[in-house]
């Protein structure tokens, strides 16, 4: 497999994938938050007066809807400028290449963790949070099906058989 092409800088695009490398971690936030949310509740019930009381419900609800668009929003800041130019991505058969104006950026297939496809692309997971973007607006339909192909014949580092369906 060798496929080459140039990917313009998405914002949007990179907003869906920090949102969705963090869902695991901002649904265990939610769930504190749920708590906090129940604990609160339960004490305003019983008496009105106690201000802890108070503190854990605002807690609580900032918890489940403030946290995710907060976090996202922090973690597109501190992005580097780098990768505000768009990169030219490289797919092979041992490697995955990211190229920047300023930067590149080289990953072995062989450190893959798994792959999730989406209509609009596939994650390639290196680790629980280190996630490639793979649009498959730039490519062509020969291209896709080549890397559909391609993907599904990995194996997961560390792992002796093909990646099952829920991994991909």
């Amino acid at each position: 497999m060798q496929i080459s092409m140039w990917v313009p800088y998405d914002e949007r695009q990179l907003r869906r994938t920090l949102r969705f490398i963090l869902r695991p971690q901002l649904r265990s936030i939610r769930i504190l938050g749920g708590v906090l949310i129940v604990l609160g509740l339960a004490p305003v019930a019983l008496d009105p007066s106690r201000p802890l009381a108070y503190v854990a419900l605002v807690l609580g609800v900032l918890l489940v809807s403030a946290i995710a668009p907060i976090t996202v929003a922090w973690s597109m800041r501190i992005q580097s400028n780098a990768i505000r130019d768009g990169h030219h991505l490289i797919l092979d058969d041992e490697w995955v290449t990211l190229a920047y104006p300023l930067a590149e950026s080289r990953l072995r297939w062989a450190g893959l963790g798994r792959v999730i496809e989406t209509p609009e692309v596939w994650y390639v997971m290196f680790g629980r949070v280190q996630a490639v973007t793979i649009p498959k607006g730039p490519m062509t339909q020969e291209q896709r099906a080549e890397f559909a192909a391609f993907v599904d014949g990995l194996q997961p580092a560390g792992s002796v058989g093909q990646l099952p369906p829920s991994r991909r």
